[in-house]
């Protein structure tokens, strides 16, 4: 019995220590971190993966960004460049440009040519209208005949440049194309025109007009020679060798100190069958230019002298600097001119009325038609009055068609 109890005891003491030791080795495998340090470990490997692919993503981008901006700034610095480029030859053109239309102008054209409106730059590309105003004659022209427009942008204008030297060596407007040359002296210009065929009996030759002009230290057209080489021509007119050169006009320009014309001299030179006769002056015109305001006179010479055709002009202009009126009076006496010029709302002419003895005995009606299928777009019809003030027949210039008005009922007859 006691044995029994002692074993019994003594199993109790080893099941208890053996428990124990199971506990133990429990808590000490709790414990012991190796297990989930391997798990931590391969999570941690994976997110640095992540943060890898992100990283790369994020470079790109910021690549992205840079090569954007330095495409950017590229494309704004050549933008610029061209502008100034743009600009650069538009003040060159500015600069450049109104002296020497001028001179083609002026070489050309055969009116009084007093004002010429300054040259400006639209925008940073363009250049404004050439304008230059005549004391016209022409009172019987529609639209403006005292004020011509030339557009310095389109198809209309031309120009050729020498952007190595700077130069420009060609213009063409229209009615005037000049070849450009330069002489030593930058206060000379050679324009060469259009070359032509002269037909003679004696065999074509081949014509090119040359015109030298001279300006003044202030850039103004002092002297234009206007010159003609005659050159043989072939069988296919083409220019062969030179045979002669003939100057056949002078113009001679003075003006006031604000550069006004004050004074304009025509030397007209009589013709050559050839190069061996000797140039003489045939015909001289002189027009001296006084002024009052809008108001300017001017009196004209010949020579040799022409009672007729000498006399005295006196042309009046409004504020916009647009005619007004126009009157002619000769040396005979035999002629008086005396006509008034009014305007529509667009500027242009609308009507002129023509004085003699002091009332009005013609009127020339303008009217103008801007439907893009009419035939004429412009109308002139002449209006012829009688004593009483009152017109009884109007003359159609354009169409040649004529009307009368009844004297009693005071109805126009149709067209005819």
């Amino acid at each position: 019995m006691q044995q029994k109890i002692i074993f019994l005891l003594f199993s109790l003491f080893y099941f208890t220590q053996a428990f124990a030791q199971i506990e133990i080795d429990t808590t000490k495998k709790a414990e012991n971190p190796e297990q989930e340090l391997i798990i931590q470990t391969d999570t941690l490997i994976q997110s640095d993966t992540s943060l890898i692919v992100i990283d790369s993503a994020y470079i790109k981008r910021q690549e992205f960004i840079r090569d954007s901006l330095i495409a950017r700034e590229k494309f704004i610095k050549d933008s610029l460049y061209r502008r100034k480029l743009i600009l650069d030859s538009v003040r060159f053109l500015k600069l450049n440009l109104p002296k020497l239309i001028e001179a083609a102008v002026k070489s050309y054209e055969e009116e009084i040519i007093i004002y010429t409106e300054p040259i400006y730059i639209i925008g940073d590309s363009s250049l404004s209208n050439y304008i230059y105003r005549t004391l016209s004659q022409k009172i019987d022209r529609a639209y403006t005949p005292w004020k011509t427009v030339i557009k310095l942008s389109g198809n209309s204008f031309k120009i050729k440049v020498d952007t190595t030297n700077h130069k420009i060596l060609y213009i063409g407007i229209p009615k005037i194309s000049y070849a450009l040359n330069y002489e030593n002296n930058k206060n000379v210009v050679v324009l060469t025109g259009r070359a032509g065929i002269l037909r003679k009996a004696s065999g074509n030759l081949y014509k090119v007009p040359i015109d030298s002009v001279f300006f003044d230290n202030s850039g103004r057209v002092k002297t234009v020679k206007k010159y003609e080489r005659y050159y043989q021509a072939n069988k296919n007119y083409q220019k062969g060798a030179l045979l002669y050169t003939d100057i056949y006009t002078i113009k001679e320009y003075d003006y006031f100190p604000d550069g006004v014309l004050s004074n304009y001299k025509v030397v007209n030179y009589c013709g050559r069958s050839t190069g061996k006769e000797k140039n003489e002056i045939c015909h001289t015109t002189n027009y001296s230019i006084t002024r009052e305001g809008n108001k300017f006179t001017v009196e004209k010479r010949n020579i040799p002298e022409n009672i007729y055709s000498d006399g005295t002009y006196i042309f009046e202009f409004d504020e916009n600097f647009d005619l007004k009126s126009m009157e002619f009076n000769n040396v005979a006496k035999s002629i008086n001119r005396n006509c008034i010029v009014e305007l529509n709302e667009e500027g242009n002419v609308s009507r002129y009325l023509y004085k003699k003895d002091g009332w009005v005995n013609k009127t020339l009606l303008i009217n103008y038609n801007n439907n893009p299928d009419a035939k004429h777009k412009v109308e002139r019809i002449a209006c012829f009055f009688e004593d009483d003030g009152i017109s009884y027949y109007q003359k159609n210039i354009t169409t040649g068609k004529s009307r009368t008005r009844d004297k009693l009922t005071m109805k126009w007859s149709e067209w005819k």
